[in-house]
């Protein structure tokens, strides 16, 4: 039943977003280009506005025929939709980036508080021994604390990195089908099998509009809310299966990219929470490399890391290094190409 409803969640989402890029051009809501910019005509944005309802709608749906449908769901779901609400509003009249923090913390911090009994069976895992015993009281804190930073660093991922054509959708299914296979081998639990049907089956749809040259772009109200669920799949199954290096396998690109990118802007003194374009992707294009070829290397990176996040649930270390290794010679690779 549920493989049904992803086709027809394929098929529905392909339509809708087809028919909806005449809609976003009549009421202006497009992404005029700036210096920084990666495009260089307006074209719509907001596709998040049509894909977190429709991953929302989709999933309940397919949890309810499956029988599978809980309480913890509606809640996420209620906080994906306020980050949802947050961003639109971001997209459409720029609101601060404290505003925009805040809102984050509190609906991770919200999500971890539901988490709370996961969390503190986690505490008595022996990797958190390395916290002093006159502070053993306060694991579950500092653990909190931890997963909180995690999470939200998840969620400004996946907005720094939603500046090229079709990388978003690329990361969302390599994640998607990793996630289904864990599900299928009963590694976690079988909810997130079926969130990864839907997820792979709408950013499919995505993808056919938004690969290069992209009809449509996400818009911070598709990327934050999105990288909230990510974050949600990560830190849930990490707490809950320990599974902590094959997750950072498969969004090591994003992970390094962002990451390097942010600590050069720490070292140079660069205000990290201004708008810039110094991600390694970023810089390739500027190069006058098309969106084309740099997807296209980045999506083999993601089959390989996808590859390597399988392997490294029985061989964790070698498979870490290897991941390190491919996505750190692919940011070589865009730093050091010349300009054509």
């Amino acid at each position: 039943m549920s493989l049904i409803v992803t086709i027809f969640i394929y098929l529905a989402t392909s339509f809708i977003l087809n028919n909806s890029i005449n809609f976003f051009k009549t009421f202006r809501l497009l992404d005029i280009p700036s210096n920084r910019s990666n495009h260089n005509e307006p074209k719509p944005k907001g596709a998040g506005l049509i894909l977190i309802p429709l991953v929302i709608f989709a999933t309940l749906l397919v949890f309810f025929l499956e029988n599978t449908l809980n309480n913890m769901w509606f809640l996420i779901f209620g906080f994906t939709l306020i980050l949802t609400l947050i961003s639109l509003l971001d997209d459409l009249k720029n609101i601060s980036s404290k505003l925009r923090l805040f809102f984050q913390m509190f609906c991770v911090i919200s999500s971890l508080f539901l988490l709370k009994d996961e969390i503190n069976l986690l505490v008595e895992n022996k990797f958190f021994d390395f916290i002093p015993i006159g502070f053993s009281f306060f694991k579950p804190f500092i653990i909190s604390c931890f997963l909180t930073l995690a999470w939200v660093w998840i969620i400004n991922l996946f907005n720094f990195m939603d500046g090229m054509d079709g990388i978003t959708s690329i990361q969302i299914i390599s994640l998607s089908i990793f996630v289904n296979i864990l599900g299928i081998a009963n590694i976690i639990e079988t909810n997130f099998l079926y969130f990864s049907l839907v997820l792979f089956a709408i950013f499919m749809a995505f993808l056919s509009v938004n690969k290069p040259p992209a009809k449509i772009f996400l818009g911070d109200v598709g990327s934050i809310p999105i990288g909230f669920l990510v974050g949600f799949i990560i830190i849930y199954n990490v707490i809950c299966t320990g599974l902590v290096i094959p997750f950072l396998i498969i969004i090591m690109y994003y992970l390094l990219d962002s990451s390097i990118t942010l600590l050069n802007r720490l070292i140079k003194k660069q205000n990290i929470f201004q708008a810039h374009s110094s991600h390694f992707y970023q810089k390739i294009l500027r190069k006058g490399f098309s969106h084309s070829y740099v997807l296209k290397k980045i999506a083999i990176l993601n089959f390989l890391l996808l590859l390597l996040s399988i392997t490294s649930i029985t061989f964790p270390f070698i498979s870490f290094l290897l991941a390190i290794l491919l996505t750190s010679s692919l940011l070589l690779f865009f730093n050091s190409r010349k300009k054509l």
